[in-house]
């Protein structure tokens, strides 16, 4: 198949040296694969923000365009799995990694990593989700099976609330029945914080002196990392589960072994990335079934052209975002 050249947002990154920008490409010059997609949409995640502006070594290969979710239709699939015309999706599983991503109208993909679109969902809403609502529907399917139930009556602390997983996590706890509690500094945003069914909203999670501080959090989603996980940690209930789904304060934690040997608590990880396709699938059929999100109007603060993918990382490196931004094709 041959199609004409089209703009694409791509990164050349080395040990020594890094540039992003728009190159015109063809289809011939995309990492091999054996399904061709006509992108719809793809997501803006903070991943993608630190790939595109050098915040931190994404690629594993240069260079690549770059986006860590697409999703479309198929144009053709030389493994047979498709047909021309089915509505997929790619999230996570190399792309924008080890392969081209989905800021190009075009994605040329290994067949192992692309899915059918579930029904009831489409490729918009499979976008607003994205690897930010799989990562929180992740955390919330990991806390299950470590034993965390909706009834306990202790909330559910979610840090970085106004971020892509931080909003998905405070809606998804709240569809399960979780009495959610959303941390974040942005306080004009407590009323969306609500709308997507906090319970209560605060400013910041103190920070603890010591071993253990007072015993507050049934469980926990934390995006940031740094004190404020190990605050976090320091202050679940026996025996809570905490997850942690980022870094955007830091990649340290400083923390001793006190919370999980005196309270038992559990500190779980979760890599969207990296995740194995059969729970990967079962996670994606929740969202499509019982945990599928009534908060998208809410979520996607806004629909942008591939042109404003430069600014839109600035914001969310910048902690200026709220919510997702959907790339439209």
């Amino acid at each position: 198949m041959s199609t004409p050249a089209f703009k694409a947002w791509r990164i050349h990154q080395t040990k020594d040296d890094f540039c992003a920008g728009f190159e015109m490409l063809t289809l011939d010059e995309l990492t091999a694969g054996e399904v061709v997609i006509e992108v719809a949409y793809s997501g803006v995640n903070y991943k993608d923000a630190m790939a595109g502006t050098n915040r931190a070594k994404i690629l594993r290969k240069s260079p690549l365009v770059g986006g860590i979710d697409l999703a479309g239709k198929v144009v053709s699939d030389a493994s047979g799995r498709f047909a021309p015309g089915d509505a997929v999706f790619a999230q996570g599983g190399g792309l924008g990694e080890n392969y081209d991503g989905g800021y190009a109208p075009y994605a040329r993909l290994p067949a192992e990593i692309v899915m059918a679109v579930p029904d009831g969902l489409d490729a918009f809403s499979v976008m607003a989700i994205g690897t930010a609502g799989f990562t929180a529907a992740c955390a919330i399917e990991r806390m299950e099976r470590n034993g965390q139930k909706p009834q306990e009556s202790a909330p559910v602390l979610v840090t970085g609330a106004t971020g892509g997983v931080g909003s998905f996590a405070v809606h998804l706890l709240a569809r399960r029945g979780y009495r959610c509690v959303a941390a974040t500094r942005k306080s004009a945003q407590a009323d969306y914080l609500k709308r997507l069914g906090a319970d209560e909203v605060i400013a910041a999670v103190e920070q603890v002196e010591g071993a253990l501080g007072k015993a507050t959090w049934g469980g926990a989603i934390d995006s940031l990392g740094g004190d404020t996980l190990a605050a976090v940690v320091k202050t679940a209930r026996p025996p809570g589960n905490v997850v942690c789904v980022g870094r955007a304060e830091s990649e340290s934690l400083p923390l001793s072994v006190i919370p999980f040997i005196i309270r038992g608590v559990s500190l779980l990880g979760i890599t969207s990335a990296n995740c194995p396709m059969d729970m990967r699938e079962m996670v994606w059929k929740r969202l499509a079934g019982d945990l599928k999100p009534t908060c998208l109007d809410d979520v996607v603060a806004a629909q942008i052209g591939i042109e404003q993918l430069p600014g839109c990382f600035d914001k969310l490196i910048a902690g200026q975002a709220r919510g997702r931004f959907i790339v439209k094709h």
